[in-house]
């Protein structure tokens, strides 16, 4: 992380995830917003399903590229890990955070383009399908912060949603 002090740049911060592994793709994606980044790493393979709000992170590797996104928090010139995210539903290559992430103030959405289910609406709250019958149709996840603290808000198919859309790339 760089930050400018007048017409100077330099860099304040190194960020790597607390549970790196080669070929996680940490970094694929990130998103700034004020003094909270949100970093992605698609090919991240741990098998948690629920959101670690915190400094820490899963090291169970059982479930290939299901992805991860790690939120940082800058409190002065200091960041720290403010959550590790997990979709509700990970499933192998699902490729959480690949290509799309966006940050807005304490609003957080994460595509996962090959995620799988064959839903075609919204569930509003912290539950997603897994029902894979829908190859690659994608979703998308909308994160919400309250405090210091992050819960899913909704989990997002399309209307139409069918094999191979990748919905929310």
């Amino acid at each position: 992380v760089y930050k400018r002090n007048d017409a100077t740049w330099a860099q304040e911060a190194y960020i790597k995830s607390i549970n790196n592994d080669g070929g996680d793709h940490f970094g694929i994606g990130v998103s700034l917003d004020q003094d909270t980044l949100a970093v992605t790493a698609s090919y991240e393979d741990s098998n948690q399903s629920t959101i670690t709000n915190g400094a820490t992170a899963s090291t169970d590797n059982s479930i290939p590229a299901s992805g991860a996104v790690y939120v940082y928090k800058r409190t002065g010139s200091t960041w720290a890990q403010e959550a590790y995210i997990k979709a509700a539903n990970p499933d192998d290559s699902d490729w959480f955070g690949e290509r799309s992430l966006s940050l807005d103030e304490d609003t957080l959405a994460v595509g996962a383009l090959f995620e799988d289910s064959n839903q075609t609406t919204i569930t509003n709250g912290t539950t997603a399908s897994t029902d894979n019958s829908a190859s690659r149709a994608g979703a998308v996840y909308v994160y919400k912060r309250s405090g210091s603290n992050w819960a899913q808000e909704a989990y997002i198919k399309a209307a139409n949603s069918e094999t191979y859309d990748s919905f929310g790339q």
